[in-house]
Order: C-alpha cells, then structure tokens, then sequence
C-alpha cells in the first residue's frame, strides 16, 4: 500500500498506527538483523586472518630459530673460552651476569664483548622516566 491509498481509504486512526508501527517494527528488524549478520562475518574474517598470521609468524619463528642453532653450532666451539669481566664500581657477579645475558640476547651469540660496564650519566630521573620522555619528545 502506498501514501495515497492509506488516505483515500478512509481508514481510522488505529488502522494507519498498526500499519505505521508494522513499517516500523520491519526496518528496525531487518537493519539490526543485517548488522548482527556483518558483526559475524566481520569476527569470521578476522579470526581467519589471523590464524593465518600466526601460521606466518610460527614458521619464521622457527626458520630464525633453526638458523640460530645453525649460527651456535658453526661459530661456537664445544670448549669456548668464558671472558670474566672485572665488576666495577661495587658491581656483583650476578649483576654482571645479567648485564652480559641481556648483551648477548640482543646481540646475538658471540657477536659483542663486554669490555667495561660503567653507569650511565644520570639526568635527576629514574632510568624508565627518562625513557619515556626520550619517547614522547622525538621529533616526527
């Protein structure tokens, strides 16, 4: 039924608001019903995504890593010498055994020496504060 129809009937009040609720009632039904179908597929693709990321990064994880036990076996001999650094400056050896992993962990395996470990120049802040502001105050 269109406009003109509903008011050349002659139909009553009641009428027309059953018939105007009846609209209503079906776009409300039909446009949630569409946004709840999108909802769904919008999560579908998103978790078919990233499993297949996963998958990408799982293989290059291990690719780095079979290269990293390739690197370990050809560069380090089965006896390699341990280098003792001397702590300084009231340093522990637990403190400089860390200091040494955390080295070699971005360095790589037998790809840096530590040859001194000295303090760093401090600016009145704690270390991750001064991070911090390094951050947010780099230019674009």
């Amino acid at each position: 039924m269109d406009l003109k129809t509903i008011m050349a009937a002659g139909m009553s009040v009641s009428e027309k608001f059953n018939i105007s609720f009846t609209v209503i009632l079906t776009g409300f039904v039909v446009v949630f019903a569409v946004l709840i179908l999108l909802i769904f597929i919008i999560a579908i693709y998103g978790k078919i995504v990233s499993s297949a990321q996963n998958k990408s990064k799982e293989k290059k994880a291990k690719a780095e890593a079979e290269k990293a036990a390739k690197a370990t076996e050809k560069s380090a001999p089965a006896s390699a010498p341990v280098q003792k650094v001397a702590p300084s400056n009231g340093l522990t050896d637990e403190i400089v055994a860390v200091i040494a992993a955390a080295v070699d962990s971005t360095y790589g395996v037998g790809n840096a020496k530590i040859k001194s470990i000295k303090k760093s120049p401090s600016s009145g802040r704690p270390a991750w504060g001064q991070v911090g502001v390094i951050d947010n105050t780099r230019p674009f």
